[in-house]
């Protein structure tokens, strides 16, 4: 039984796609990605998951480095409108943020 418990905890946090359900400072940075993959009318289908280190000083966190892995036009797109100059004020501090992007085009698939 401790062992059911326990496994089913663990899975819990597994489950999680990406950190924009939890943290508010990923959440703004998917809607802004996303904003800007919706905007550039680029035909591609696919996803790509961002695992985003933050550099922190005073309260504030900046992107310092962005890893990918996916589809390449999706992550290309993705990492051309991350908000790399902009600080975000955070309530608590985490290191690596993961982000998991899906971008389908709507028309592609009603036919």
């Amino acid at each position: 039984m401790r062992y059911l418990v326990f496994l089913l905890c663990f899975l819990s946090l597994v489950v999680l796609a990406d950190d924009a359900l939890v943290n508010p400072v990923a959440k703004k940075i998917k809607v802004t990605v996303m904003k800007g993959i919706d905007k550039s009318h680029v035909d591609f289908d696919g996803y790509c998951d961002l695992m985003i280190e933050m550099k922190h000083s005073k309260g504030y966190a900046r992107i310092k480095k962005v890893r990918t892995s996916g589809d390449s036009n999706v992550c290309k797109q993705a990492k051309k409108y991350l908000p790399k100059k902009k600080r975000f004020k955070y309530s608590f501090p985490e290191k690596y943020i993961r982000l998991h992007i899906t971008y389908y085009l709507p028309s592609a698939h009603y036919n």
